[in-house]
């Protein structure tokens, strides 16, 4: 009996306007990246002072404010999607497409959204967001959600 291979399934996908997608953290494990690194470099200038010298392991306990469900995030995680991202300079429309993709996710909590909705949010075109975002490359792990 065989598995599914998700990595297989993910190159047979036709991503549409209305595929939704997030980052796969666990792209940036296989490809050898360091999201932190890239993280830090998206925190407003406040903060990147801030983190300078803490343990960017530190998690912090967030209460989702609909839901009040409460979970562990990343320090720098919890940075971004509360203070960098209400900040008027964190999406500007000098932002390169992927940047500003990725920022938009990390600032959701990384919840999945389709290129509609990133245009939207970005006021950028869908249809150039689908065909970057669905490409053979994978930009900063930003990838189709393949539902099981």
């Amino acid at each position: 009996m065989s598995s599914i291979n998700p990595e297989r399934t993910r190159r047979l996908v036709r991503p549409s306007l209305e595929t939704r997608f997030h980052i796969d953290y666990e792209w940036w494990d296989r490809a050898d990246r360091d999201l932190e690194i890239y993280l830090r470099s998206h925190l407003c200038s406040e903060h990147q002072k801030r983190f300078t010298d803490l343990d960017t392991d530190v998690e912090i306990d967030f209460v989702d404010p609909e839901t009040a469900v409460v979970t562990r995030v990343g320090g720098i995680e919890h940075a971004l999607s509360s203070h960098c991202s209400r900040q008027e300079s964190y999406v500007t429309p000098q932002t390169s497409l992927v940047n500003a993709v990725f920022r938009v996710f990390s600032a959701n909590g990384n919840q999945p959204l389709n290129a509609v909705e990133l245009g939207e949010r970005l006021n950028r075109p869908p249809r150039t967001i689908l065909r970057t975002l669905s490409g053979p490359r994978v930009y900063k792990g930003i990838r189709p959600v393949i539902d099981s």
